[in-house]
């Protein structure tokens, strides 16, 4: 049946007819009632006597509207139904048998006025029910689902806080209650937490994190996620929930730390090789190289076998070069002893010499506040840079800029070459090594290009260890 007051369908009104509730004994009492009402009158008319006081028998015939009525608000459209045909056909003898045309009116016309309402009454009924039983039925999802919600907001591991329009916690669940303590409820958001946060949760604009101090003094770190929701009284409440960063903070602080004392050993160990390249390996060759030298020079000597050691020195002296290089990549001596910028000057003028690309260096700002470290990550990134340049950008210039800010260094290779696709390409080890440096640091490295664009590769490096990176650069 419809429950929202429209007028049923056919099939409504006819399955709501065709389905009386045979299995009720009330329905059959009804029934009973009706039958004692029609054989009365029935009497009345073969006797062809009246009521007492005058009062005509077709009165009788009003009084089916009585058990009519009880079974349609009994039993609704069907149980109305079965009991107005009941009676109807109960009383064609009556009308058979009645006194005058006059009698005959009066109890058709009382007989269809009690199918009429029997009809009305039963589909309001009908309509009433269903409505009730979907009430019902709403009522109890709703009680289901404010349960599960009740298990997950007290199951949850993270704090979690219910807090109303007048910033007052209204309900917290264990893990908060461990977390600041017991009697959270009822106190103000801006004693738990810090004001300026608390202030953002309540506008919706939650901070990244939050530190708060638990019972036990530990400072734990926390990112806050608030959102709006509404109690049933239709009061807004908003629900803040916690979620505790501390130890995945710590496991980063910890890999942070492990990835630079890597990098520590291994710009340690590429000093050491590099150091005893220079001094022994390399050494050798030279005094080598030299000895060649004057036996080349010596007089005397038989063409053919001058010609031979003037081949093992050319030889010899590439090798010498390939060593300074290998060295020189590895760890150079420019950047320990003379600093940043000479090393940055000598490395684009060997990329130059070596390429065949005209190398323009900028260097702006103090570079040589720059700690250690940061020195290093900045003069790997360009050396990387310069190296992809020369392996497949195809260039005729490069320029390396590198410029020391309040805040962060800028470090930035532009090249004229061939550019690349962006959604074609695949980075290497190389360009995987200078995003990891940057990241490391705590800064990030973007790469542009286009095909026939050449290729600009951008670092920004903060300073200090952990802050942000300027969003962007002059």
């Amino acid at each position: 049946m419809a429950v929202d007051g429209s007028i049923p369908s056919r099939t409504e009104v006819i399955r709501g007819l065709t389905h009386p509730p045979w299995r009720d004994r009330r329905f059959w009492v009804v029934q009973l009632l009706v039958l004692v009402v029609v054989l009365g009158q029935l009497v009345l008319n073969l006797a062809r006597s009246q009521l007492p006081l005058g009062v005509p028998v077709s009165v009788l015939s009003g009084l089916i509207v009585v058990p009519v009525v009880y079974g349609a608000l009994s039993f609704g459209l069907g149980g109305a139904g079965a009991t107005a045909a009941w009676g109807i056909i109960l009383m064609v003898p009556n009308l058979v048998l009645a006194p005058g045309a006059g009698s005959r009116w009066v109890d058709g016309t009382l007989l269809l006025l009690a199918g009429a309402g029997a009809l009305a009454v039963g589909q309001r009924v009908d309509r009433e029910v269903v409505a009730r039983h979907r009430a019902a039925q709403a009522v109890q999802a709703h009680s289901a689902a404010e349960a599960r919600y009740r298990a997950l907001f007290e199951a949850s591991s993270a704090p979690t806080l219910v807090v109303g329009a007048d910033e007052l916690v209204r309900e917290a669940n264990p893990a908060a209650e461990e977390l600041f303590g017991a009697g959270v409820s009822g106190r103000r958001l801006e004693s738990l937490l810090d004001p300026a946060a608390a202030r953002g949760l309540l506008a919706q604009v939650p901070p990244r994190t939050v530190s708060v101090a638990d019972p036990h003094g530990l400072i734990r770190s926390l990112q806050p996620l608030s959102t709006l929701v509404t109690e049933r009284g239709g009061e807004p409440l908003l629900q803040v929930i916690l979620h505790d960063l501390t130890e995945e903070q710590e496991r980063q602080r910890r890999t942070e730390a492990y990835a630079s004392q890597l990098l520590q050993a291994q710009e340690e160990e590429r000093r050491k090789v590099a150091q005893d390249l220079h001094d022994e390996p390399l050494q050798a060759l030279i005094y080598l190289l030299r000895r060649l030298d004057f036996l080349i020079d010596s007089r005397g000597l038989p063409s053919d076998i001058r010609e031979h050691l003037e081949a093992s020195r050319k030889v010899l002296a590439t090798v010498i070069d390939e060593l300074r290089h290998m060295a020189q990549g590895l760890r150079p001596s420019g950047l320990d002893d003379l600093g940043l910028g000479p090393a940055l000057r000598q490395l684009a003028e060997e990329f130059s010499s070596r390429s065949g690309v005209e190398a323009a260096l900028h260097l702006r700002g103090p570079i040589g506040e720059l700690d250690p470290e940061l020195r290093t990550a900045v003069f790997r990134i360009a050396q990387e840079a310069l190296n992809n340049v020369e392996r497949h950008a195809r260039a005729h210039t490069a320029d390396v800029m590198v410029e020391v800010l309040p805040g962060y260094a800028l470090v930035r290779v532009r090249d004229d070459g061939q550019g690349f696709d962006a959604k074609k390409a695949t980075y290497g080890l190389g360009i995987l090594g200078m995003e990891e440096r940057a990241e490391f640091r705590g800064g990030r490295l973007e790469i542009r290009g286009g095909p026939g664009q050449g290729t600009t590769v951008t670092a920004r490096l903060p300073r200090a260890r952990g802050s942000d990176p300027a969003p962007h650069s002059p």
